[in-house]
This record gives structure tokens, sequence and C-alpha cells, in this order.
């Protein structure tokens, strides 16, 4: 049954019904007998408004946009479930998109979140997002980013110590007696990932020594991650243990050592956990990042500003833990 109907049945005008449905009732002052009578009617027929409909009639859409590199992977999928479950508590649904690492499609993922008049934007931004960030905050759209912030921009911004964690990491390899450790990582500017890269290369240099560093991509088709690992490790068969900057890099990793038949040789800890991590053999040491508790401050800082647009921008740094495995004892 539509509004028309709803009205004609009860002999009033369709702004009234309009106005009683979307909680206005004493904005367009209608009598508390009448909208009770309105409201009586609608939940007897069972009457559900249309949501783009009410939506442009409360400014309300009760949606949330998350943009993430990609939706499927073994960090951003957990912590869109943390943040679904946590927003979700506040009455509000989330529509997802993942940009693969592509600049130019995370522009017009941005652009369709905006269309379809979501109430705030949590973002995991690309290298190059800075002139579609500016202009919401502009705007002033309740924004959050995390996982990776823009330096040159003032943002919510809900992250982990990278460079920290990471220099913790490289430095227990060194105290367990490994000489000649090497790093493989993604060539990528974002923040966290250079963060990572400088503490590795930090702790090199303060010990005396040699970086030994790979960078490989997981977007260009076509480079094969695992034969580029192999034939770096062949090429440099003195490398005793190895830093990797993510776990999808680490599993990479595995893969190519198990080709060499190397895997109980190298030390071996990654940032970023992965229940198949704890299942190899050996046990793969890791950084492990709070998910859970990102995803909490994520969504407390953005119900802070649904609340006021106009609040201060705020950072907030979640310390992640290194798990101690096999691997690098």
């Amino acid at each position: 049954m539509s509004i028309s109907e709803i009205a004609k049945h009860l002999k009033v005008s369709k702004s009234t019904v309009s106005l009683v449905i979307n909680g206005k009732a004493e904005e367009g002052r209608i009598s508390k007998a009448s909208a009770q009578r309105i409201r009586d009617y609608i939940e007897e027929i069972g009457y559900k408004p249309n949501a783009l409909a009410k939506s442009l009639a409360t400014g309300k859409s009760r949606t949330i946009g998350l943009i993430v590199e990609n939706i499927g992977d073994s960090f951003f999928g957990p912590i869109a479930l943390h943040i679904e479950e946590y927003l979700r508590k506040h009455g509000y649904q989330v529509l997802y998109s993942s940009t693969m690492g592509d600049n130019q499609l995370a522009a017009e993922i941005v652009q369709t979140m905006l269309d379809k008049q979501v109430e705030g934007i949590i973002l995991a931004p690309t290298d190059a997002l800075d002139s579609e960030v500016e202009r919401m905050l502009k705007s002033k759209m309740p924004l959050v980013l995390f996982d990776r912030k823009i330096p040159s921009l003032p943002t919510n911004y809900v992250g982990t110590n990278n460079y920290e964690a990471s220099r913790e990491a490289v430095e227990h390899l060194l105290e367990q007696g490994y000489g000649h450790i090497g790093m493989v990582t993604i060539a990528s500017q974002q923040p966290q990932m250079q963060d990572r890269l400088r503490a590795y290369q930090d702790v090199l240099a303060e010990n005396g020594s040699k970086e030994q560093l790979l960078y490989t991509s997981f977007l260009d088709k076509d480079e094969n991650p695992v034969k580029a690992i192999s034939k770096w490790l062949k090429k440099n068969p003195e490398i005793d243990a190895l830093f990797f900057s993510t776990n999808y890099v680490c599993v990479a990793g595995l893969k190519a050592m198990r080709k060499l038949e190397r895997e109980q040789q190298l030390g071996i800890i990654a940032f970023d956990d992965l229940e198949l991590l704890e299942l190899m053999r050996p046990q793969i040491s890791c950084i492990r990042q709070p998910l859970e508790k990102i995803a909490k401050a994520v969504v407390q800082m953005l119900i802070e500003q649904l609340s006021d647009k106009d609040k201060a921008p705020s950072e907030k740094i979640i310390r992640s833990n290194i798990q101690i495995r096999e691997s690098s004892l």
C-alpha cells in the first residue's frame, strides 16, 4: 500500500501521512490524536516506507560507507565485521566497497557513497585520494580514516604503532642471532608501509647490518610474487632471516621457501597475524594488530562526529603486540 492509498483510506492529505511516517508530526502541527490514528493504521497494515524516499524526506539514511582495499583479505574482512557489529548497536547499516588499491576506482566509490547519501564514511585510503578526502572535510562529511592516513590533511584517524612494532620485530631477530636479515614488502607510499620499512632500515643501520630488501607487487598481473621471492632468495643465499611487511606477502614468501626447501632454515616474522601462520610448521611469529579494538575506536570516533560535525579531528594509536612463535627462535 502506498502513502496515497493510506491517505485516501484515512481521509487525510498525503503530506500529513508523510510527516507522521518521518517523525515530523509535531513539526507539521498535526494533532496527537491524528498522528496516533495514522501510526496505528500503518502498524495494522504492516506498511514499510521506501528507504530511499524516507532518507530524502528525513535527510538521514542511517547508513555508513566503509571503503577498504580488499574486503576479502585477512585484515579488512574481520575488521569490517567488527565495525558493522558496533555500528549496528548505534542503529546504522554498512555499505561496503573495495578499491583494490586503484586510485580512480577509489574516487568513484567515494562519489557513489556520497550519492547514496551515506551519513558518514570510514575509509582506508589509497595512495592518491587527497582531493576526495579534502572535499569531504570541507563539506563536513563525518569521516574516519584507519590503517593508513593522509599526513597532509587533518582527519580523524585510528591506526597502530607500525614503526615501533616493526622495530621490535627486527630487533627480536637480531637478538636471536640472525645476522643477515632481509625484508620483503610491497612498492607502496602508504604511510603505514613506509613506517614498517623505515623501522627495518633504522634497526639495521644502528647495528651496522646490511639492508637486503625486495619490493614485490600483488596488483600487477604480470608479476608473480612467489617467483620473485624465490629468485631473490637464490640470488642472496646468505640471508638467514626475513621480515615480511604484511601477512599476504609472508604467505607468498612461505610458498617460495617451500619450493626451495628453506622454510626450516630461515628465521621468519610477519606484520599482521593470520590463522594459517599458526597452523604452519614451524608456527610463524608475527605482529598482531588488535582488530576489534581498532574497529571499536573507529566507530566511537565516527559516532562522536555524527553528533558534532564541528568536532576537531583526533588521532588514536592502538598498540600491536608481537606473537613470538617457533619461526623466529
